[in-house]
């Protein structure tokens, strides 16, 4: 792995590439049903997740993408239960105001020894200690390649709080369920077939 580790002092990444994410731009985000959208967690079980107070919320570019996200590994076995999609719901979101986040998919990114790893590499222990250290000086999120849409999807990590925001607008949504136009996309262009889990009924068991 050619990743390193981010710099201690936070002030180093002063000059590190930035973008900024205008509130015009679409941007997608799979929720459980029941939940808002803009939640910033703070679990450590996501890749940019930063620990409290402080929280992490991620949005795809690509609603395709965003559901790849959610599949995850998977994905590649082509094959994914529809109780997963019938509990979630796709957003469209646009973030409230222009925000400038950290570009990890420019080229000038690795003069500060960070590589296209950031957006791939598991444990999450790497990524984890670069949005920290970003944070720390006053980045507002990352942009990064999403892992699982090997298509160069990008991908936002927006920094802030931990919690909800409700004031934000909650965008246009599925009332439930992931709706069957992006189901047959899934089949379509990620070659993916969504099924019912069988009940104990309906196997049957081939003895020796």
């Amino acid at each position: 792995m050619s990743l390193r580790l981010p710099p201690e002092d936070a002030s180093e990444l002063r000059e590190f590439p930035t973008r900024m994410l205008s509130p015009d731009r679409d941007l997608f985000r799979v929720i459980r049903v029941g939940n808002g959208p803009w939640w910033f967690g703070s679990s450590m079980q996501g890749r940019f997740d930063l620990p409290e107070p402080d929280g992490t919320c991620y949005l795809a570019s690509d609603e395709l993408a965003a559901l790849a996200e959610l599949i995850g590994p998977e994905a590649v076995s082509g094959l994914i239960s529809a109780e997963l999609l019938r509990e979630r719901r796709l957003v469209r979101l646009r973030v409230p105001r222009e925000t400038v986040v950290s570009d990890s998919t420019s080229r000038k990114a690795i003069r500060f020894g960070l590589t296209g790893e950031i957006g791939s590499v598991v444990p999450y222990a790497g990524p984890q200690a670069w949005a920290a250290k970003l944070r720390a000086g006053g980045s507002e999120g990352i942009l990064y390649w999403l892992r699982h849409d090997p298509s160069r999807v990008e991908g936002f990590a927006l920094f802030g709080p931990h919690g909800e925001r409700t004031e934000w607008p909650w965008g246009d949504a599925e009332p439930k369920g992931i709706e069957p136009r992006l189901i047959e996309l899934l089949r379509e262009e990620l070659g993916i077939e969504v099924h019912d889990r069988p009940y104990a009924a309906e196997l049957h068991i081939i003895g020796d």
